[in-house]
């Protein structure tokens, strides 16, 4: 990228972009627990687990995702 203020301001955004991501796994890992029985460590609606399963995975790909944009961005700042 040939204007540098641009790279950083995609940087910065890249940031907050980042932190949501994890805020994001975060809650979706209490949502996790939260659908597990204390009883007997099994879901207590498989199909809603099945959703959150499938919306952990995808959250998973945002962030590996996000990092690999952060991390070509960093080379271009060099």
């Amino acid at each position: 990228m040939d204007d540098m203020q641009s790279l950083e301001n995609v940087i910065n955004e890249l940031k907050y972009i980042e932190d949501n991501n994890w805020d994001n796994m975060d809650h979706l890992n209490s949502v996790e627990m939260l659908l597990t029985s204390n009883n007997n460590g099994t879901d207590k609606d498989d199909e809603i687990s099945d959703y959150f399963t499938n919306l952990k995975d995808i959250m998973q790909e945002a962030i590996n995702t996000t990092n690999n944009i952060m991390s070509l961005m960093g080379e271009m700042e060099e």
